[in-house]
């Protein structure tokens, strides 16, 4: 917020700053963190911060804004004794403005590196849009750096799917062929790795007739319903990404200029995606190592259900007695650590697909087969949504809950705090990776494999007796906001406080702490 002292939000950004700073004045610049003192360490990163992150950008008059202004002058926010001078940048964080280059460069190692963890003499597939090919021959050279054996690129594009939807004969419109498909399903049963990369306009398919789409949905849905069994059972090191380009810009800032609007969403994802540190790699791992330590805490724990409320949203969801619970890293058949989804903030599993009960409404707009739905309510009982609402585009929300008996039961539980790298940045990126990543999320339709022990040696018969979710549908919903209360419950009915306000609590901190 520091970054962008212009916009409307200004005053209330310096009432929080102002305060944080009355809390923190007192202790030194070397104070340590305690337990139940993380405001105080707050406001002293976040004071020191202001000048730092704006320097780095270029975005100093925002900086003497907030300086001159009078309320903080009378705080003597820069005149404390702890204050004099004006602090050192942190260590972890990269200063020096990024370029595009610098940008897809560093992109490129992290997600052959840490996202797909390419091994020497591996084939990888990649399916990219084309707008999104200026990053391609740089993941290219970085997974060949690192001994790939071949790497195949299969480009697409968003605006010749449209035309075909609009202008096919309609008897053809169920027609697909699956060369490519099956392409991929050979590298992935031969020890390959798969790149998706997304960044497409996230409206660009709004407005087609919904009964010439369904067809078309159908088909794309059997015909990868291999791959996408190999996927979800993390058979093969996958990986999903966006790539920032103009056409998602201007989705993202439909009020700036072409150019600010794309530099501001690199400057986005590089945030989100780690990439603005001294050391990306380093930073992930150190992430990495987090969420998985909270979710085999949460594995041990194995919690009967959970109760999400919050605006619009009272729900109970029940657990399979076998869960298990997902950090950041998979590992597939052949033992490769892999990152499926960069970035991820993320701790997910799945529900017991018979006991999810109550309301449950959307904290971000849901962008269904590039058509942009809004905000969506969903009324839930035995595990069934029994009535969906949608504020735009109903008839697509209908297909989508449709598209199979199982859509409408839920498959993902994700639980993301509200102090993730992407719910800081304020942003709706109009773009699924991103926006379930902003907060808690659930997802209807099918169910990984991997979160019930020993899931993915199941048949599909199995899964469904244990709990899990069968369909050819999975679209994650973002729940999450600052006003969302998830409260833990065990099998005796004792209750755990997992998150308030959007944050995990103390207590889960603590907990997981001590192991």
């Amino acid at each position: 917020l520091a970054l962008y002292f212009d916009v409307p939000v200004y005053q209330d950004v310096k009432k929080l700053i102002l305060k944080l700073f009355e809390i923190t004045r007192d202790f030194p610049r070397d104070y340590k963190d305690t337990p139940g003192q993380d405001l105080k360490r707050d406001g002293i990163v976040l004071v020191r911060s202001i000048y730092w992150a704006n320097k780095a950008r270029n975005k100093t008059e925002y900086l003497e804004r907030f300086l001159d202004d009078s309320e903080v002058k009378k705080s003597g926010l820069w005149l404390d004794p702890q204050h004099t001078t004006l602090p050192e940048p942190a260590p972890s964080r990269y200063t020096p403005p990024m370029t595009i280059t610098e940008f897809f460069e560093r992109f490129a190692a992290i997600v052959a590196g840490v996202g797909l963890n390419v091994q020497p003499d591996q084939e990888v597939y990649v399916n990219v849009p084309i707008e999104a090919a200026e990053f391609v021959p740089y993941f290219v050279r970085a997974a060949y750096r690192r001994g790939a054996k071949y790497v195949q690129v299969n480009y697409h594009q968003q605006a010749a799917m449209r035309v075909r939807l609009e202008e096919a004969p309609e008897k053809t419109l169920g027609y697909l062929p699956t060369a490519m498909i099956d392409e991929r399903v050979r590298i992935a049963k031969g020890g390959g790795a798969a790149l998706s990369i997304l960044g497409a306009d996230p409206t660009g398919l709004a407005g087609i007739d919904p009964a010439r789409r369904e067809p078309v949905l159908r088909a794309n849905a059997e015909a990868q319903r291999e791959i996408r069994e190999l996927t979800m059972s993390d058979f093969y090191p996958w990986c999903v990404i966006s790539i920032p380009n103009p056409v998602w810009a201007k989705a993202v800032f439909p009020d700036l200029p072409a150019q600010q609007a794309l530099d501001r969403l690199v400057d986005a994802v590089a945030h989100a995606c780690r990439l603005d540190t001294d050391d990306p790699v380093a930073a992930w791992t150190t992430h990495s190592a987090r969420l998985m330590k909270l979710a085999a805490w949460l594995t041990r724990e194995a919690f009967d259900r959970f109760r999400y409320e919050g605006p619009g949203t009272d729900l109970i969801v029940g657990m399979p007695a076998n869960q298990r619970w997902i950090g950041t890293e998979g590992t597939s058949s052949q033992g490769i650590k892999f990152i499926a989804n960069i970035p991820t903030d993320e701790v997910f599993s799945a529900p017991d697909r018979r006991r999810v009960d109550g309301t449950v409404r959307s904290t971000r707009p849901l962008i269904q087969s590039g058509t942009n739905l809004g905000i969506v309510e969903f009324d839930v009982r035995e595990g069934r949504i029994v009535e969906a609402r949608a504020e735009h585009e109903q008839d697509v929300l209908n297909q989508a809950i449709d598209l199979d008996e199982n859509a409408r039961y839920f498959g993902e539980i994700a639980l993301v705090a509200e102090d993730a790298p992407i719910a800081e940045l304020g942003i709706t990126f109009f773009d699924g990776l991103y926006d379930e990543n902003a907060g808690c999320h659930l997802a209807f339709g099918n169910a990984y494999a991997n979160c019930v022990t020993g899931g993915d040696k199941l048949s599909e018969v199995e899964r469904s007796a244990a709990g899990l979710n069968t369909s050819r549908q999975h679209s994650d919903v973002t729940v999450g906001s600052s006003q969302l209360t998830i409260t833990a419950f065990r099998s005796d009915g004792s209750s755990f406080p997992l998150m308030r306000e959007g944050r995990w609590t103390n207590e889960l901190s603590q907990a997981v702490e001590r192991g």
